[in-house]
């Protein structure tokens, strides 16, 4: 064996990132590179710029090794003469736990003299000090494991964990801090170790005084050669780290669900105007998103028409380049579907922690129903200036003209009024007054009711919007000029009092101009009111007797020269105190400064602005105020002003938005829970403990299916691992069982947000439904019992809901009168139409006095016909039913056929009736012949010695007495007969 010395020459360390390459080196690292590798070392190097390609490849794959937490050593030597490289590569554990770095030991030797083995002694040493100060003095927990899992070795930090000493934990298994529930994932872990793998994973432990930890757990076979000897393992506590992490997951949360529940639209841009962050009604409205966060990284120019999107980008732009944040402005959405929103537009610039703009935070809220109002009364005020500042009707109709076409986008309008004979309109103005469609003067443009525009307005006496295409004649001549022409015109009658004043119509020349009814006819009666007030002044003391607005007069001396009755009401004060005190007695002394500053600006057209006024009682509302007009020659301003109080409550109640989510979260009967892929709970809403009886923390990390009654869990189960991401199903109902063995059911509402970064799983939305479930048995028994009655009885039973005019019948109808229907449901029509015609008056009359005189009970008889036609006799009986209001709701029956009955009945009175015939028989026809006799007895009796006759007298008695004979056999035949 030859002997070499070793004679060290020089050494150096590097740390190199797996993503940035060289992050730091030490003072000699410049030297030892070029001295050795003719390279020069900088910041963010890489493996192939400081070192030969050969090299440079073979510590790459040691570094790959060293990834997965396995410490390297590399030996390199160019020849035989060259000198030696001794590479140690360990790695470097970051804060997020994870590996993404490492630590490069060189160490340069020469072969001189000596012995090879000292060399290799060298570097045992070497290793085993290296890796003795990375186990004793790992900041995290280190131990070793044999094939049984036994700890073998253990650091100072696994007994801190452990909560107990490093010599009694040499005495012991790992199983026992493992809680039993994972104590076989743990121990597959550990089998897959044994067998080679290089694992990472996280468990819950459990100290010897028993505490519960979280615990990150890196396990790597010890290899001896080439035979698997033990386990390796590196354990981080980070339970605290879990619970604020939940907490934070929890909060975004709770921030995302407020923020997808404002009504407003909310957008995060970065500098490049990248989306950073969306609400769900800009992400669906605007971007026609359905999926949250594929917004991402979207630019206007991506959901905006090109000249749109260049202007909504300057403007951000200006928020982040100045600084400056815009607030409550006036703006315009276009959203996804093409139609248009008028919102109040704010935009404030993001900052980081270092106070530099990195983006902007935009919220736009729906201002377009309160544009409309302001437009709708901008509108209006200007009419009625335009009348209150002409000398003539005419001129004031013009000028209104103008106004519409200006403010509202025409090209072209009349002014039409009706002849003195009022068969006819006349044109009265025209506007642009240098473009006239129409052939010659005013008075000679004329139309009939009904003709053209004007004449359909007077026809209808209502707005009317017509279209080039319709070919009505929108006007006599639609031509503008040589090449454009009126596509869309408009009507508006001008009626005050039921009588019509005048037509306004307008022309443009867009195909489907948009056209607000609801404006056009505000405006059309203020229209009305300032062209009566034209022609009589008296209409004027009427609007300012009658406005809702609050309007007054002020004075530069700063004194109420005049208010009218909405403003005295508005403020509680009278007019004498309203006018003897100035005004600046009633404004909010911050709001002082603003009010003289508007006031020192005024012209003829001046600008809302808003400002809190005190009432009389102290109480101070916000008020929307424009000046009219400034008289300067009596120094004199009139204003009008709004009552905008609700509207700034409002926004302070979307201020408190989260206040109250929150509040309602906290205090909501239901109960919100948040599964893992392995369907443990990982988030409870507070109101688990009604649900379960248990505590939130008592259901972190368990099992769903330990709290779902066994029958019904296979079920759920089957439809939760079927559950595909973003889908939403209702859950059978199932039973759960409390801590103390109370069984309740429930009802869940499951969503699948696994791949939602805010919630990461199954969203279980849940209540308890025990009361409904015991209702709906009950209710089930009633019914039973209910249709066991109805079919032990041979009557008929109705339902008959009055509102609905509904029947639902029994199925004894059917073999009753024979007809059918599915579901035995009936309509009144086809009820009253089987009532016998004799019948249906008194059947009717009857019902009226049911439900309008309110009688609970009513018994009927009357005649039904049958399938076959025939008519049976139904004894109804009804009853009547009312809501909780005390209203008539339901006519509950039972009828029953006494056809039979009936028969009987009408067999017996037509029986009494040929008795009584008998009966009169016998007192009348039987009385002649016998009182015939009785005279021809008599007669003979007391008058014989007088009578010469006396045969003929026996002969009348033997007629007489065979006529009794024969009567008599006829009453006893008939009498046979009848009985």
């Amino acid at each position: 064996m030859n002997n070499v010395s070793i004679n060290s020459i020089t050494e150096t360390v590097i740390t190199f990132s797996y993503i940035k390459g060289v992050t730091a080196f030490d003072n000699a690292a410049a030297q030892f590179f070029e001295e050795n590798f003719t390279s020069e070392i900088v910041l963010h190097s890489t493996l192939f710029t400081i070192f030969p390609s050969e090299l440079a490849a073979q510590l790459n794959e040691k570094m790959t090794f060293c990834k997965k937490g396995r410490f390297q050593t590399h030996t390199y030597q160019k020849n035989l003469d060259s000198p030696i490289f001794s590479f140690y590569i360990a790695p470097i554990i970051a804060e997020n736990h994870k590996i993404e770095s490492i630590s490069l030991s060189i160490e340069k030797t020469q072969q001189t003299s000596g012995n090879q083995e000292n060399l290799l002694l060298k570097e045992l040493n070497y290793k085993t000090q290296f890796y003795s100060n990375l186990f004793y003095h790992n900041p995290d927990a280190v131990f070793l494991f044999d094939q049984e899992g036994n700890f073998i070795n253990v650091n100072a930090q696994s007994a801190r964990i452990a909560e107990t000493t490093e010599e009694e934990l040499l005495q012991m298994h790992f199983l026992p801090f493992i809680p039993e529930k994972e104590k076989e994932q743990v121990l597959t872990y550990f089998g897959r170790a044994l067998k080679g793998e290089s694992l990472d994973y996280q468990c819950s432990f459990i100290s010897a005084k028993g505490n519960h930890k979280y615990l990150e757990v890196k396990n790597f076979p010890i290899v001896y050669q080439q035979e698997t000897i033990g386990v390796y393992g590196i354990a981080k506590d980070i339970t605290e780290k879990l619970e604020i992490e939940r907490k934070r997951r929890a909060d975004k949360q709770m921030l995302r669900a407020i923020i997808d529940n404002i009504p407003d639209y909310i957008f995060v841009k970065d500098r490049q105007n990248r989306s950073i962050l969306t609400n769900k009604k800009f992400a669906t409205n605007i971007i026609d998103l359905q999926t949250l966060g594929t917004d991402l990284n979207t630019t206007p120019f991506d959901y905006f028409e090109e000249s749109k999107a260049k202007e909504i980008v300057a403007d951000n732009n200006a928020v982040m380049n100045t600084g400056k944040a815009v607030y409550n402005r006036q703006d315009i959405v276009v959203k996804s579907d093409g139609s248009q929103e008028m919102v109040l537009l704010t935009k404030v610039p993001l900052r980081d922690t270092d106070n530099k703009i990195v983006g902007l935070v935009g919220i736009a809220r729906n201002n377009t129903e309160a544009f409309l109002q302001n437009k709708r009364k901008d509108l209006i005020l200007k009419t009625l200036k335009a009348f209150g500042d002409t000398k003539t009707f005419k001129e004031a109709t013009i000028k209104t003209l103008e106004i519409f076409c200006r403010e509202l986008g025409y090209e072209y309008a009349e002014a039409y009024k009706l002849s003195a004979n009022k068969v006819e309109l006349i044109r009265t103005s025209y506007w642009p007054e240098n473009l006239d469609l129409q052939e010659g003067d005013s008075e000679s443009v004329r139309y009939k009711e009904g003709q053209g525009l004007p004449g359909k307005v007077w026809s209808s006496m209502d707005i009317e919007i017509i279209h080039k295409e319709e070919n009505t004649g929108l006007l006599k001549n639609m031509m503008l000029n040589d090449s454009e022409s009126i596509h869309t015109a408009v009507g508006i009658p001008i009626i005050m009092q039921g009588r019509l004043i005048s037509i306004l119509c307008f022309g443009s020349k867009l195909a489907h101009k948009k056209i607000e009814r609801s404006l056009y006819s505000d405006v059309s009666i203020q229209i009305a009111s300032a062209m009566e007030r034209k022609l009589s002044q008296n209409q004027l003391s009427d609007f300012f007797e009658y406005s809702p607005n609050l309007i007054a007069v002020i004075g530069l001396d700063g004194y109420i020269k005049m208010a009218n009755p909405a403003f005295v009401k508005t403020f509680n004060y009278s007019t004498a105190e309203m006018l003897s005190e100035p005004f600046s007695t009633f404004i909010h002394p911050e709001d002082l400064e603003k009010t003289f500053e508007a006031i020192n600006l005024i012209s003829i057209g001046g600008e809302d602005f808003e400002i809190r006024c005190r009432q009389k009682n102290g109480d101070y509302i916000w008020i929307s105020w424009r000046f009219s007009r400034f008289f300067e020659n009596e120094n004199i301003v009139y204003i009008y002003g709004t009552n905008v109080t609700a509207i700034k409550e409002h926004e302070s109640l979307l201020r408190n938005s989260e206040k109250r989510f929150k509040a309602l979260v906290q205090e909501g009967s239901d109960h919100i829970a948040i599964l893992d892929k392995e369907m443990k709970f990982i988030y409870n809403s507070p109101g688990t403990d009604l649900l379960y009886g248990y505590s939130v923390e008592q259901l972190a990390h368990t099992h769903f299916k330990k709290r779902v009654i066994e029958e019904d869990w296979s079920q759920i189960a089957k439809i939760l691992e079927k559950l595909k991401e973003g889908q939403r199903v209702q859950l059978p109902s199932y039973r759960v069982q409390g801590q103390k063995d109370k069984i309740h059911w429930i009802e869940t509402i499951a969503t699948n947000l696994s791949n939602d970064d805010a919630v990461g799983g199954i969203v279980l939305n849940s209540r308890d439904i025990t009361e409904f479930i015991i209702q709906a048995r009950q209710l089930i028994e009633s019914l039973r019992r209910y249709d066991i009655v109805a079919k032990a009885t041979s009557d008929i039973i109705i339902d008959f809901h009055i509102a609905t005019g509904i029947m639902k019948a029994s199925n004894t109808l059917e073999s009753v009168f024979g007809w059918t229907s599915e579901d035995n449901t009936y309509t009144s029509e086809w009820w009253n139409d089987k009532i016998h015609p004799e019948d249906y008056d008194e059947v009717r009359k009857a019902a009226q006095d049911l439900i309008e005189n309110k009688i609970q009970h009513l018994t009927i008889e009357y005649r039904f016909r049958c399938a076959d036609g025939s008519y049976k006799y139904i004894l109804d009986r009804s009853h009547l039913m009312y809501d909780d209001g005390q209203k008539p709701l339901r006519i509950i029956g039972s009828l029953q056929d006494i056809t039979e009955r009936k028969s009987h009945l009408i067999a017996i009175q037509n029986h009494n009736k040929r008795l009584k015939e008998i009966a009169w028989t016998q007192s009348h026809v039987v009385r002649a012949p016998l009182a015939k006799i009785m005279g021809l007895v008599d007669l003979m009796m007391n008058y014989r010695e007088d009578l010469d006759n006396i045969d003929e007298i026996l002969e009348n008695i033997l007629i007489s007495a065979n006529e009794l004979d024969g009567i008599i056999r006829e009453i006893a035949e008939k009498s046979e007969n009848e009985l």
